[in-house]
């Protein structure tokens, strides 16, 4: 299980790191549904305000105001909500544009305004002047019939011009009322030109294809920013795999010479406990573990044995000094060698080769003493004789 272990942390980095793409994906994705939506919004707009100008401008003096009152009405409320998608969306550019075609909004509302009233009052010094004008015709009954025809071209011929120069017909009743709407009209004329290039002028056409053109760039920007996004994700995915797979095979041959460690530490344990007298004493002295062949050779059961100090096996006829000199070793870290004669449970003697070697914790310090014994009890026992 713990050869596994090293690879939770990569894979929690991967599934951040998924999450955050997802994420940042999804906004991406919305923001991009956002611009489709005000692309389709923005051709809406521009070919309905296209349709509305042609019928403001339309030339043709019968048009009907009501039908003209209507267009503007419409257009006013598609304006107002493309200003508020574009207002609605975070960009400094959408809000930069937004403020003119609101401005330029303004300007046309009286422009129309302006164009409804001047059209209104042509309609009806048109419909004056051509009735004035046949009121005349009739009561020219001097006028030959080629003088007619002429001041019927004459009359045509003025309503069609901009009336740069003006017909000015002989001082009648009729030819009065004649002039007045005639001089109306030209004056009407006038005002509509120039409120035609004001309406170009404020014609949001231009915004509108800024708008399209924003939001053309942004989705492809967009689109290149999640492509970046996903090559980066791969990048960074591999290179914890790979990581994480070097981690990996560290770990099993670590894991491997661990185990390899712990047999022969265990080959090693067995084969000592077969041949040797080990036992193991804490700082005081005080047994803590032995193994078989100490209970074997001391008579004793172990649970005899652990937690009684070493002297429980001491021979009487050692010499003190020896184990104030094996203290004065072991308690600095220097192993003690020598042989020690020992006393069984039921009071006969042995000898002992002792080793003592002080085992140290990890921060170095002593903690415990280690001691491995082999009998030489016969060996000693010749030598005596």
């Amino acid at each position: 299980m713990k050869k596994y272990l090293i690879l939770i942390p990569v894979l929690l980095v991967v599934i951040s790191i998924i999450i955050f793409f997802l994420n940042k994906n999804m906004e991406i994705r919305k923001a991009e549904t956002e611009l489709s939506n005000l692309k389709e919004l923005s051709y809406e707009l521009k070919s309905a305000f296209d349709m509305h100008i042609d019928l403001i401008d339309n030339p043709e003096i019968s048009v009907d105001n009501d039908r003209i009152s209507k267009s503007i009405k419409t257009i006013d409320f598609m304006i107002e909500n493309y200003l508020t998608t574009l207002n609605g969306l975070n960009y400094d550019r959408l809000y930069r544009i937004s403020k003119i075609i609101n401005e330029k909004k303004s300007n046309l509302t009286l422009i129309y305004e302006d164009i409804k009233t001047d059209k209104a009052v042509m309609h009806n010094s048109i419909t004056w002047a051509i009735n004035s004008y046949e009121s005349y015709m009739k009561n020219k009954r001097s006028l030959s019939a080629s003088d007619k025809r002429f001041m019927n071209y004459l009359f045509k011929a003025a309503l069609n011009q901009s009336y740069k120069k003006m017909v000015r017909l002989n001082s009648t009743k009729y030819a009065d009322s004649l002039n007045k709407h005639l001089k109306m009209i030209q004056t009407k004329q006038k005002s509509l030109k120039e409120l035609k290039m004001a309406l170009e002028k404020n014609s949001i056409i231009k915004d509108i294809n800024q708008v399209i053109l924003f939001s053309f760039n942004t989705s492809e920007a967009l689109r290149v920013e999640v492509d970046a996004l996903v090559q980066k994700l791969l990048i960074v995915s591999t290179l914890l795999l790979l990581f994480s797979l070097g981690i990996y095979a560290r770990t099993i041959k670590a894991l491997a010479q661990t185990t390899e460690s712990k047999r022969e530490l265990t080959e090693f344990t067995h084969a000592l406990n077969n041949s040797a007298i080990v036992s193991k004493s804490d700082l005081k002295g005080n047994i803590t573990e032995v193994n078989d062949k100490f209970c074997e050779i001391s008579g004793y059961e172990r649970d005899e044995l652990i937690g009684k100090p070493h002297s429980i096996v001491r021979h009487p006829d050692m010499d003190s000094k020896v184990f104030e000199a094996l203290w004065d070793d072991i308690k600095y870290g220097v192993p003690f060698q020598g042989i020690i004669k020992n006393r069984a449970k039921d009071g006969s003697a042995y000898y002992v080769n002792t080793t003592i070697i002080p085992l140290h914790d990890k921060k170095g310090k002593i903690d415990e003493y280690l001691s491995v014994r082999h009998d030489v009890t016969e060996f000693m026992k010749d030598k005596d004789s």
